[in-house]
């Protein structure tokens, strides 16, 4: 057993780093919500909130108040019921099942979900785990990567004339997870509502940075990230939806044992029972006032970001992909300058991470240097600028170390 110390002797070597991950940035917790949940004693056991639940569930819990929490998140994103899931992807799935299981009950539709070619990949694999099969929507390609309402309309089509009935579901993806594009969900919204087929809107990298309405978007299902959106430990996620919809959704269980009689009258079967018991849940509650305000600041974050795009590509060697102006903090450049240095570094693609590392910012992916994601969200301006300086230094070391004259200046 001596080397199950190791586990014990653990550090956290990013600690004090800026980070500029865009899968982080959005789920950073605020300073007051980590002192909290260490000064109130949520560490000291996993099933944290459960001391006084009675009924079996934790979305039903009124001590500490999960029940009104979720109400509130339900209306704060344009719907009427919230539960909370075991990530966005398990909010994915519980649609998904019971698109699937409505599909085939009903006979009046395919079992196809119609989804956009940028989606995140758990959209593809919840689809695939409740049996529907996958069709994408194209989009405009290199360099930015647009979909449009007009070609789900086609795609709409083609299954039409392909099947004889539609597809059973259509899925939005707010912000591509690659370029960060904002999609016109609105239209996609009016697409759906017109032909009557069932729409979710995948809001992970959205929802809680800033605004979104369901209810204006005409979706049937918004699916939420915490952890990437809602300054909260992961894994967790919402699902939001309408009532009527809500019933089919979280239709808990009418099993009864064969043997003992057992019955689980209070479970939800596409929720796996029951949700998220200890901290993610804790954290999401404590930090949604914060998530509430910085909403309302977006129009700053998106100001921001955009000066930093500017500063990037006034270096040389770096262009945005995605849509312009940009709409989002997740930001993907081409990075032929550092492609090219990768190529003389003794340490490959991976030299550039490494750097950036050494001046104390963590967040790009080691081993990529021809493309890189990053996110400055939520990142004070004096950090922001700090991150640019990185990558200005770090471009002009290498140029001069290894004579890259096209890319002096």
């Amino acid at each position: 057993m001596e080397g199950l110390k190791r586990y014990g002797q653990m550090i956290n070597k990013y600690k004090g780093h800026i980070i500029v991950s865009p899968i982080m940035t959005g789920g950073i917790l605020p300073g007051e919500v980590q002192r909290k949940i260490v000064e109130e004693g949520w560490l000291r056991v996993g099933y944290a909130i459960c001391h006084d639940c009675l009924e079996g569930r934790s979305s039903l819990l009124g001590r500490p108040p999960v029940r009104e929490f979720l109400k509130d998140v339900a209306h704060f994103f344009g719907g009427e019921v919230a539960e909370h899931t075991l990530g966005c992807r398990g909010a994915q799935f519980a649609v998904m099942k019971t698109i699937s299981d409505l599909a085939r009950a009903s006979g009046r539709r395919s079992g196809v979900v119609l989804v956009d070619s940028l989606c995140h990949y758990t959209t593809c694999i919840a689809a695939e785990m409740a049996g529907l099969r996958v069709v994408e929507v194209p989009n405009t390609g290199y360099p930015e990567y647009r979909v449009t309402a007009e070609d789900y309309v086609k795609r709409i089509e083609s299954i039409r004339e392909e099947e004889g009935i539609l597809p059973a579901l259509l899925v939005a993806t707010h912000v591509d997870p690659y370029h960060g594009n904002l999609s016109p969900v609105e239209e996609i919204g009016r697409v759906a509502e017109e032909d009557g087929i069932p729409y979710m809107v995948n809001a992970a990298y959205t929802a809680g940075v800033l605004p979104v309405n369901m209810s204006e978007m005409r979706a049937d299902f918004l699916t939420v990230s915490a952890h990437k959106s809602m300054a909260s430990l992961g894994p967790l996620g919402f699902l939001i939806t309408s009532r009527d919809w809500s019933e089919r959704l979280f239709k808990t269980s009418s099993l009864r044992m064969d043997w003992s009689g057992r019955e689980f009258g209070k479970k939800v079967p596409s929720l796996f029972g029951c949700s998220i018991g200890g901290l993610p849940l804790i954290s999401a509650m404590y930090a949604f006032p914060h998530v509430a305000e910085r909403v309302g600041r977006w129009e700053e974050e998106l100001e921001k970001t955009r000066w930093f795009i500017r500063e990037m590509e006034q270096i040389g060697g770096l262009k945005l992909l995605g849509e312009r102006p940009h709409r989002h903090h997740l930001l993907h450049f081409e990075t032929p300058v550092f492609w090219e240095i990768s190529k003389h570094h003794r340490r490959r693609g991976f030299f550039l991470a490494e750097e950036m590392i050494r001046r104390g910012i963590v967040g790009l992916q080691r081993g990529l240097s021809r493309h890189i994601k990053l996110s400055v969200y939520g990142l004070p301006m004096e950090e922001v600028r700090k991150v640019r300086d990185a990558f200005q230094e770090i471009k002009e070391k290498y140029v001069e170390r290894f004579d890259l004259t096209d890319y002096r200046g």
